[in-house]
């Protein structure tokens, strides 16, 4: 119940906010944090492309494998 009567004098305080509260202040200033999430995204968006890149291949050699029949 003492926990309790401290977050009602404090409001409620969620985890997840305070934490993108924290990164939020860091994002102000030069942060090795934010080189991190940097090449993480580009990381990510690479894997992507990479999966792109293999589908097409992919449909380019099924189309290779289609031959044309003439109907008469």
């Amino acid at each position: 119940m003492v926990g309790a009567k401290r977050q009602e004098r404090r409001g409620f305080e969620c985890p997840m906010a305070r934490l993108w509260e924290r990164i939020g202040r860091l994002r102000d200033r030069r942060s090795p944090f934010w080189d991190h999430l940097t090449n993480a995204k580009i990381e990510v968006l690479e894997a992507i492309k990479s999966l792109l890149e293999e589908k097409i291949q992919k449909i380019k050699a099924q189309r290779e494998e289609l031959t044309k029949i003439e109907v008469e």
